[in-house]
C-alpha cells in the first residue's frame, strides 16, 4: 500500500499589480493616491522633525494625512490584495492539495525603508506608499508517496515563478521554506 505524506512548505512573495488593471477596476488612480500620500508624509516628517519616516498608521493617528486619502488607500490596498491573492489561488490550486494565506498586507502600511536625507528618497517613498504592491505569505501543501524535503524549496520556488510571473508588473520570492 503506498503511502502518502504531506509536506508543506513556506513561501514569501512580494508582487507589485500592473496600474492599469487597478484602474481599470477602481475609480481612482493609484500613482495619483501614491503621490499624495509621499506628499503628506513628507511634510509631516518636516513639520514634527522626524528623522525617519514612520509607517502610514502614525501619520493617521497623529492627524498630519487626509482621512479621504486614507480612505481610497485602503481600498485600493484592499483590492490589490484581493486580486493577488485570487490570482494565486487560480494558477497554483491545481499542483497543490491546499494553499493558505498567513498574510496578506499591502506594502504601504510597513516602515519604508528610506531615510528623509537619502538619496532619491522622494523616488523610494513613491514607490513605498503607491499601494499597488503586496506582500503575501503562503503555506502550501504537497502529497508525494515519499517523504523527500530537499528540493523541495526549489520545486516550489520555480513552480510559483513560472505560473505567476507573468501575471505581475513586479514578482519576487522573497522566501521558501521547507517545514
Amino acid at each position: 500500500m503506498v503511502q502518502l505524506v504531506t509536506t508543506k512548505i513556506h513561501i514569501s512573495l512580494q508582487i507589485t499589480l500592473p496600474h492599469e488593471l487597478l484602474e481599470r477596476h477602481l475609480a481612482t488612480s493609484v500613482e495619483v493616491v501614491g503621490e499624495a500620500l509621499t506628499e503628506q508624509v513628507i511634510a509631516s516628517v518636516k513639520k514634527n522633525n522626524i528623522g525617519y519616516f514612520p509607517a502610514l498608521d502614525y501619520f493617521q493617528q497623529q492627524g498630519d494625512i487626509e482621512d479621504e486619502l486614507i480612505e481610497v488607500a485602503e481600498t485600493i490596498s484592499w483590492f490589490a490584495a484581493k486580486i493577488a491573492r485570487e490570482e494565486v489561488q487560480r494558477k497554483l490550486r491545481a499542483y497543490f492539495s491546499s494553499i493558505s494565506f498567513q498574510s496578506v498586507q499591502c506594502t504601504s502600511y510597513s516602515i519604508p525603508p528610506v531615510r528623509p536625507n537619502q538619496l532619491n528618497a522622494y523616488q523610494a517613498l513613491l514607490a513605498h506608499y503607491t499601494p499597488d504592491t503586496v506582500k503575501l505569505d503562503i503555506v502550501a501543501s504537497v502529497l508525494k508517496k515519499h517523504h523527500r524535503p530537499e528540493g523541495m524549496a526549489n520545486w516550489a520556488k520555480q513552480l510559483f515563478r513560472r505560473n505567476l510571473e507573468n501575471s505581475f508588473e513586479k514578482f519576487e520570492i522573497t522566501q521558501t521554506v521547507v517545514m
